[in-house]
């Protein structure tokens, strides 16, 4: 990723984030690269710590390196997460506020890992399954098939079904769940069995 587009944003957003103590985890589609299943995408996600008391540094620390913020505290209270733009390159920084309970297991849980060439915290491929089986979008059920799959066994099912379940409950609903299972599915028939061993 070097010579991409999404290189500078993301040195610039996480430098922004760790000089300031910052906790973070990356999301998205470059996390799910991390964890096995590269795909393209065009913009960077994380999830933060941002309270109250940080928000206006990291936001002349952003704009010192060249993004453009217009919203930050208007989004972050509508929605949870504010957008920002790298004006250099013209990508897309979201960064969603990690201060609820399932943005702080996130950020207990990542893990540091090199994403092509840089340490970053990226959040842990259970957690990623979580955020993914929450969206209800094809991208994301997509990401979460491919997450299953490639993790296999090494993945902790009953920590994913967990959260699938709490999430459902603050919903009142069991839309997650069903998403988790379905991927699931979809999985299993994806994975190639193994070749039978041959006889000596």
């Amino acid at each position: 990723m070097t010579d991409s587009p999404l290189q500078p944003p993301l040195d610039a957003v996480v430098d922004a984030l760790d000089g300031l103590g910052v906790r973070y985890a990356l999301v998205g589609g470059l996390a799910v690269g991390v964890w096995g299943a590269p795909r393209a995408t065009k913009d960077i996600d994380l999830y933060a710590e941002l309270s109250p008391s940080v928000r206006p540094q990291l936001r002349r620390e952003l704009l010192q390196r060249d993004f453009n913020v217009p919203a930050m505290e208007e989004e972050l209270e509508r929605f949870g997460v504010f957008r920002s733009l790298f004006r250099p390159t013209n990508v897309f920084v979201d960064i969603f506020d990690a201060q609820n309970p399932l943005g702080e297991a996130i950020l207990k849980r990542r893990r540091e890992v090199d994403v092509q060439g840089r340490k970053c915290w990226t959040a842990a491929a259970e957690d990623l399954a979580v955020l993914k089986a929450f969206s209800d979008r094809a991208r994301d059920h997509e990401d979460l098939m491919k997450l299953i799959a490639v993790g296999g066994p090494k993945l902790d099912m009953p920590y994913i079904e967990k959260w699938a379940r709490e999430l459902d409950r603050s919903m009142g609903g069991d839309e997650v769940t069903e998403r988790l299972n379905s991927a699931r599915h979809e999985a299993a028939r994806r994975v190639p069995p193994k070749a039978p061993r041959r006889g000596r």
